[in-house]
């Protein structure tokens, strides 16, 4: 059998097969990290302008603590190339909450663990769950991507266009 990666073709036997095709689309197998925090999601919010100077609310620092803290228990290493976030928040209330300013205060609290900076995410999945008080939490999922397709050989030529 022949695989067609970075345009070169290479023989695989079918173990390999799924391997090489998972890289050529983008998802290695091997680096995936997922993680609850427990609790209820918490949304970024603004900083604060007084006269004794701007500050971070004790709110968010809380909750981007307690991500931190729980991505810091895991033991894992820092990300080296793009990665896939897919977060779920399960909410124990219907406070309203925008769904961005949640995945900023997630992001913006792995900014220096999981990853060097938040530009290395390339694709973000975000879902907000309604559940009761009790079951409230977020999961996180950060897949790794070594070779992310190009756009150019990606995108088929439409004939006549």
């Amino acid at each position: 059998m022949l695989a067609v990666l970075m345009d070169t073709m290479i023989p695989v036997d079918d173990i390999a097969t799924d391997f090489c095709l998972n890289l050529v689309q983008g998802a290695p197998p091997d680096r995936v990290v997922r993680f609850t925090v427990p609790g209820e999601p918490r949304s970024k919010q603004r900083p604060r302008v007084t006269a004794r100077g701007t500050f971070t609310p004790k709110e968010t620092l809380e909750g981007e603590r307690l991500v931190r803290d729980t991505w810091r228990a895991l033991g894992e290493q820092m990300f080296e190339h793009q990665v896939v976030v897919d977060i779920e928040f399960y909410n124990g209330n219907r406070r309203r909450r925008d769904l961005d300013n949640m995945a900023k205060l997630v992001l913006d609290a792995l900014n220096g663990e999981a990853f060097d900076d938040d530009y290395r995410v390339i694709e973000l999945n975000l879902r907000k769950i309604f559940t009761t008080k009790d079951k409230a939490r977020s999961v996180v999922t950060i897949r790794e991507v070594i070779e992310w397709p190009n756009e150019s050989k990606a995108v088929l030529e439409i004939p006549g266009a």
